[in-house]
């Protein structure tokens, strides 16, 4: 590919190969050496590809059927030493973002969907299934469902023989599984199902629409349709109708079902299709990371938005949350180029500065280990497992000493965490300690280095006793971290 921007890109040549990887995982819950040879073999002559065209830039990564595989180190290792690149796994919430930036792409571009409109983002594939609610360019919901369709293949070949009995079973598990979705979104306005993945190009065929367009619009009337007339088949007449092998049929039946559950939760006027795959995120992100600091301000603030969904949530004070992200964001942005840090890490903070006591309100005793645990069990989509570890570890010691002896209950750090952890909480503690009593008393706020010390100066026309007090016995732990002394000035505003 070669690309001046996102909107300016030319695919120079594009191949694939398609093997069966997925299926192989789920089987054996590891990929055999043969298949890592052929794996190998490919991406030699994607290797020999490169070469051809003097590229510049590569980034290759893997996701579900590697992430899941217990012989991933293996498969790293073989290709590493056979190909001499490197393969990234991608957790699961990166993944379905990285096909969410996709997604939303083509709905801006095509002006498919009104922003004030709210828009079901349904991306699925045969380990899981993402979904996205998405209006006001603000992300009011998403959820990751481990609903496996390799697995519920696997029981509609053991089930053949009672098809009618297995369908009505099927239906009521995902509607089981999905069940969430509709809890969170019953009183919101969704006017569009958007769908994608690759057993959406299948039902497409189904349909008897042309899977070469990269994007369909669909009345729910027709799609409803679509789904009674199916009912009424068993898997053979699917196979014998739709012309259409066995293995696809049994991968396609559970789909249909699950859009038809999704319909019913979840009305929307119309659904859309779109072709876009993780290869086409992987793409975007590539761009926008090198050529589009406007774009990725934009895709920053969409996250930032679900990050205060996960809030409201679990019931944060909104106020006091977006106020230690202000003043957090202050202090971080004039020490982060000294101490070695970068975009990432703040929107890290900013997460954590968000997350930091979403227990509180329920739990007040030793609520830090249950935001801690609240934040680990919560995917968030465009953080990896390791970035989610350290939001949830900072938010912990943000109110706990580090290594403290006495402390049963502290969540285990790994060493290469630490340096993240601590930067972040460090900064948390003092963002929250000028915002103790929780009144948002400090209007504006200036920080300057000067000699070894960290100078805030807030300007505010109320008593910042409590504040001065909590931000002076948190001060040690900031100038441990970063060897500044911190000190706060009231001036009035």
């Amino acid at each position: 590919m070669e690309y001046y921007g996102t909107d300016r890109y030319k695919v120079l040549e594009r191949c694939s190969r398609r093997i069966r990887l997925w299926e192989e995982t789920f089987k054996n819950k590891l990929i055999s050496f043969p298949l890592v040879n052929e794996i190998c073999d490919i991406l030699n002559g994607s290797k020999q590809l490169m070469d051809e065209y003097d590229v510049d830039e590569y980034k290759m990564q893997a996701s579900m059927a590697v992430r899941e595989a217990r012989n991933k180190l293996v498969l790293l290792d073989q290709i590493h030493s056979r190909t001499e690149l490197d393969v990234e796994v991608v957790d699961m919430p990166q993944e379905i973002y990285t096909k969410y930036v996709a997604i939303r792409n083509t709905l801006r571009e095509g002006r498919l969907v009104s922003n004030r409109d709210g828009s079901l983002m349904i991306d699925s594939s045969p380990g899981g299934l993402g979904v996205t609610y998405v209006q006001d360019e603000q992300i009011k919901y998403q959820g990751n469902f481990h609903v496996e369709v390799i697995r519920i293949k696997e029981s509609i070949e053991y089930n053949k023989s009672d098809n009618l009995h297995f369908n009505t079973a099927l239906t009521e598990f995902i509607s089981s599984t999905i069940g969430p979705v509709h809890r969170e979104l019953q009183d919101e306005d969704v006017k569009y199902l958007v769908l994608s993945g690759a057993e959406t190009q299948l039902v497409l065929k189904m349909m008897d629409l042309d899977t070469n367009r990269k994007v369909h619009r669909i009345s729910a009337t027709d799609f409803d349709a679509f789904f009674q007339q199916m009912r009424k088949l068993n898997l053979a007449q699917i196979m014998k109708v739709y012309n259409i092998p066995e293995d696809v049929a049994e991968l396609v039946l559970p789909t249909i079902l699950l859009y038809e559950q999704l319909l019913d939760l979840v009305p929307a006027e119309e659904v859309i299709v779109t072709a876009d795959s993780f290869i086409d995120g992987m793409q975007l992100l590539h761009i926008i990371e090198r050529t589009a600091p406007e774009y990725q301000q934009k895709l920053d603030r969409e996250f930032i938005s679900l990050i205060h969904c996960i809030g409201r949530r679990y019931h944060y004070d909104r106020k006091h949350a977006q106020q230690v992200e202000r003043l957090s964001l202050i202090i971080f942005d004039k020490v982060a180029k000294l101490y070695g840090m970068g975009e990432h890490e703040r929107l890290l903070l900013r997460a954590t500065a968000i997350l930091h006591d979403i227990r509180k309100y329920i739990y007040m005793r030793n609520y830090s280990i249950y935001t801690h645990q609240l934040i680990m069990d919560t995917d968030i989509i465009w953080f990896s497992d390791y970035d989610r570890s350290i939001i949830a570890l900072a938010a912990y010691y943000h109110v706990n000493n580090l290594f403290d002896q006495n402390d049963k209950t502290a969540p285990h750090i790994d060493s290469s965490m630490v340096a993240a952890v601590t930067k972040m909480a460090a900064i948390v503690r003092l963002a929250d300690a000028l915002d103790r009593s929780y009144l948002q008393k400090i209007r504006k706020c200036k920080v300057n280095i000067t000699e070894n010390t960290l100078l805030i100066t807030a300007a505010s026309k109320k008593d910042l006793s409590l504040e001065e007090w909590t931000f002076d016995s948190n001060a040690d732990f900031f100038e441990e971290i970063y060897g500044l002394k911190a000190v706060v000035e009231r001036v009035n505003a």
